[in-house]
């Protein structure tokens, strides 16, 4: 029934082992203290071959809160944001924090299709040697105007001091939180050396970290390990 759909927590439901795309949505979770269970098994027979019966999704991350399915990393997270409070006050706001969840994962996307030069949908582990160009000029040409914007971004608002819109956490305030970790940990030179450049960043990666319910799911057995390539 709806009402015993309800009662159900979130699933979540992913690849084993790494933090990957559904990081994003863990930290909107554990932010809002919303349980949920996630499920590593089973996921390459659920998507690739024909056994995932509900709404059709390409492919993972998905979450299931009873009969309701939603996959796409960006959507489920303005659909989580909504609904468990961490959304934009004003529609300016809305559509502000739209604009930036977007180049989040444009940022994020090509981070990964750097390390996927020769073949976007194969293993980084089968092309190491063909790829690394493409790694070294997404360092060059991209990193630094990616988070270049995201540091004027952050300071069009309170000087920085707070948050990227608004005067309260919302769920882009957490992806830009992952996409801040996934970069030190991909590209920890780089990051060390952007320092004077990412000031605003560096503070805001770590006054949000330190929120209670997050800096607990850091340290917690949840709290997946970055792979260490394509910024997963």
């Amino acid at each position: 029934t709806a009402m015993a759909a309800q009662e159900e927590g979130w699933v979540l439901y992913y690849w084993p082992k790494l933090a990957g795309r559904a990081e994003f949505i863990r930290l909107v979770l554990e932010e809002a203290g919303e349980p949920y269970t996630e499920v590593n098994d089973g996921i390459e027979a659920m998507f690739f071959q024909g056994k995932h019966q509900e709404y059709p999704a390409l492919a993972p991350p998905l979450i299931r809160k009873g009969s309701f399915t939603l996959s796409q990393t960006p959507v489920i997270c303005r659909y989580l944001g909504r609904r468990l409070g961490l959304w934009p006050q004003s529609e300016d706001d809305e559509w502000h924090a739209d604009q930036v969840n977007a180049t989040i994962h444009d940022f994020i996307c090509e981070g990964r299709l750097a390390f996927h030069g020769k073949d976007f949908h194969a293993s980084y582990f089968t092309q190491q040697e063909e790829t690394k160009p493409y790694i070294e000029k997404f360092v060059k040409e991209r990193l630094l105007r990616f988070l270049g914007h995201f540091e004027a971004t952050l300071k069009a608002n309170d000087g920085g001091q707070g948050f990227l819109v608004g005067d309260s956490l919302t769920y882009v305030d957490l992806a830009l939180l992952h996409a801040l970790r996934a970069t030190e940990a991909q590209f920890p030179e780089e990051w060390a050396a952007a320092a004077e450049v990412t000031a605003l960043l560096r503070a805001f990666q770590q006054r949000v970290a330190a929120r209670p319910r997050l800096a607990a799911y850091f340290r917690s057995e949840r709290c997946k390990p970055f792979e260490g390539n394509s910024m997963m």
